[in-house]
């Protein structure tokens, strides 16, 4: 149920709920091996099992970023991201599912008043969504005629509603591009497109569209985008809402490629303990001062890796009790930062799959799931280093533009 909302109440809808926090990430914990036993199924069908869907329903691990004004559950960027990374232990396929739905749906909850309170008005749907490549929005009467194809929907055989770019072409030809609509999942098909190598259980097939009609009301423009707030807006003022867009949604889903690995980490040390280490005198792995000295290393890579990207989530929540906005140098290296964990993780991955061996690559093997669907994600455009770099680099040197649009980190 909607709460209107112009001031805080109490100390806990006018921060984070911690309490909440600390139960979502306990409650996947103890989903992990459920999640563990269907991901086989998982990938083969190309998305998460009914099972597991319905587990994560009962778990209520959707909306968790969302404000309790809109029956969420109002938790930090810190606590979705170590929610995550334990739902990636099970399998990061789902946990991949769960922080893009998670994330798409905490957008929604910044948009008009209007808008929110027709999306939440029966409690939390999942929405699914993708920005690129836009869409085609044509003005008519009351709305508009979109149509469009949006490859890499994660989650989206799960969904209720799509959040898709857009770009709107007026009757003079001019296009006016960065806007939003919101279909219901009737109004649009899924093309079985996903054949991939890693992340196989995220069914990111294709969504098509086809000349479906969009009322006015569910489009968000790029001139007042989901970080504006009208005068006399009633739906706001929670922590969650001074978030930036996409920094909040590419720091939280760092969350899924650092639980891989950690649970690479953690099978490695496991099988260390009783596996050969064939061609050697050593009958255990754990028996040589190499092995041994490999997995510190990458365990602490690792340890790393999470310092920092707790460290980037911490900053955008500190910002958001503040009620401030980041600076453009902020989010810069606050960006640059994240993305660098993911480079430490990449070797860390390296030097856990030497130890772990060629039999590792077997399907049947859980490493060979953790390894592939890490180096998936490792390239997904938020989590590049390289790109972070250049746009912290930029950012020191005064060199504009930026790699990217400002608004994308």
């Amino acid at each position: 149920m909607l709460h209107s909302r112009t001031k805080p109440s109490s100390d806990i809808l006018w921060g984070f709920d911690e309490g909440a926090g600390n139960q979502v990430v306990e409650a996947a914990i103890g989903l992990r091996e459920l999640l563990a036993s269907n991901a086989s199924r998982g990938d083969v069908q190309r998305y998460p099992t009914d099972e597991v869907i319905r587990a994560l329903d009962d778990a209520m691990l959707w909306g968790v970023a969302v404000p309790k004004r809109l029956g969420g559950q109002g938790v930090s960027a810190t606590a979705l991201v170590r929610m995550g990374a334990e739902l990636a232990k099970g399998d990061p396929s789902v946990g991949w599912v769960s922080q893009i739905i998670n994330g798409t749906t905490w957008v929604t909850s910044l948009a008009s008043d209007e808008l929110q309170e027709e999306l939440f008005s029966e409690g939390v749907p999942k929405i699914a969504g993708v920005f690129n490549p836009p869409g085609t929005a044509i003005p008519v009467d009351g709305g508009y005629r979109v149509s469009g194809a949006w490859p890499y929907a994660s989650g989206i055989r799960h969904a209720r509603w799509g959040q898709w770019g857009v770009q709107i072409v007026k009757p003079d030809g001019t296009q006016v591009p960065g806007n939003f609509c919101y279909v219901p999942a009737g109004d649009f098909r899924i093309e079985d497109s996903w054949h991939v190598t890693g992340m196989q259980g995220t069914g990111s097939d294709t969504v098509v569209i086809e000349d479906a009609f969009v009322p006015e009301r569910r489009m968000v423009h790029a001139a007042r985008s989901y970080n504006y707030v009208e005068p006399g807006k009633k739906h706001y003022g929670a922590p969650s809402d001074y978030f930036a867009q996409m920094a909040l949604v590419h720091r939280t889903m760092c969350g899924v490629p650092l639980g891989a690995i950690e649970g690479l980490l953690e099978h490695v040390v496991k099988t260390a303990v009783t596996k050969p280490l064939v061609g050697t005198i050593f009958a255990r792995q754990s028996d040589s001062q190499v092995v041994a000295k490999e997995i510190g290393e990458a365990a602490t890579k690792i340890h790393t890796a999470r310092m920092l990207i707790e460290a980037a989530t911490m900053e955008l929540d500190g910002a958001a009790l503040e009620r401030r906005t980041l600076s453009e140098r902020e989010r810069a290296r606050n960006k640059a930062q994240a993305n660098h964990a993911m480079q430490i993780l990449q070797e860390a991955s390296q030097t856990l799959m030497y130890v772990a061996g060629s039999s590792a690559f077997n399907n049947a093997n859980p490493a060979s799931r953790y390894w592939r669907d890490f180096n998936m994600i490792a390239r997904h455009f938020g989590n590049i280093p390289n790109i972070g770099y250049e746009v912290y680099g930029r950012s020191l040197l005064g060199v504009t533009p930026s790699a990217i649009p400002p608004h994308m980190y």
